[in-house]
């Protein structure tokens, strides 16, 4: 199995910045790597070649579903297998494929369009306020809505800092939370992984559930003592957080 990373612009034999020290730790504990541009990629050009038939598992930057549909193209292409299809990125990747699977271990969720009135069918349903994100990522605190009339204001910031919005939108109940409870776990191949080695019951039922061979599962708990799930993401995409990228690449060592 190889990781592939996207290089740095200015300097190919390295990976981007931000990868670049869980790329050499990954190095220093025997795993094989890859480089390749993402911008070449994105211009049509092919990534470096695979031994027929290996296990690639991407770590980099955020995709739309078509754009990871490409690299994994390319990744065939040259020999390689992803370990991770298109169908398993975007079960994880997008709240909407995630959340009826997990909907009582996390916060109730209602998915609408973008061009849906979102206050007036909150308001229906006797919501007060919500959580507001794209089906992938929110503006953080400031997608935290206590006036459903600021619904169309936060709209157009998450299209104005994030450039569009990815799938569409969800409304999700407010939760009282522990805010430094909050952790990020990983299951590879259907086994649950915590950075202190500590595994709770609650991450062992969701890798139960959720069969994408890489995914995140971010936890937090509410002030009731009740532990929830936040989000999933695929794990080729996600932060290592509280993560060591020595701890991390010990997953695939």
């Amino acid at each position: 199995m190889k990781l592939l990373y996207p290089n740095a612009m200015l300097s190919p034999r390295e990976a981007d910045d931000i990868f670049e020290a869980e790329h050499l730790a990954a190095k220093e504990a025997g795993v094989a790597t890859s480089l390749f541009s993402l911008e070449g990629l994105q211009m049509g050009k092919r990534i470096p070649a695979f031994a027929d038939g290996e296990g690639v598992l991407y770590r980099g930057w955020m995709m739309t579903p078509l754009e990871y549909q490409g690299l994994v193209d390319q990744i065939a292409a040259s020999g390689g297998q992803p370990i991770v299809s298109p169908e398993n990125y975007t079960s994880c990747h997008y709240l909407p494929s995630w959340y009826p699977i997990l909907s009582d271990l996390t916060a109730e969720t209602i998915v609408f369009a973008t061009g849906d009135d979102v206050a007036a069918a909150l308001r229906e349903r006797g919501w007060t306020g919500c959580f507001l994100k794209d089906y992938v990522k929110s503006l953080g605190g400031s997608s935290l809505i206590t006036d459903l009339d600021a619904i169309p204001e936060v709209v157009a910031k998450m299209k104005k800092f994030r450039g569009q919005i990815e799938g569409g939108l969800c409304a999700r109940e407010i939760e009282d939370y522990d805010p430094a409870s909050e952790r990020r776990h990983f299951v590879y191949h259907g086994v649950a992984h915590s950075a202190d080695g500590q595994v709770p019951s609650l991450v062992q039922e969701v890798a139960a559930r959720i069969k994408s061979p890489f995914y995140s599962v971010d936890t937090i708990m509410r002030r009731d003592g009740v532990l929830r799930v936040v989000e999933i993401g695929d794990g080729q995409v996600s932060d290592l957080k509280e993560w060591t990228p020595q701890a991390f690449v010990r997953l695939f060592a």
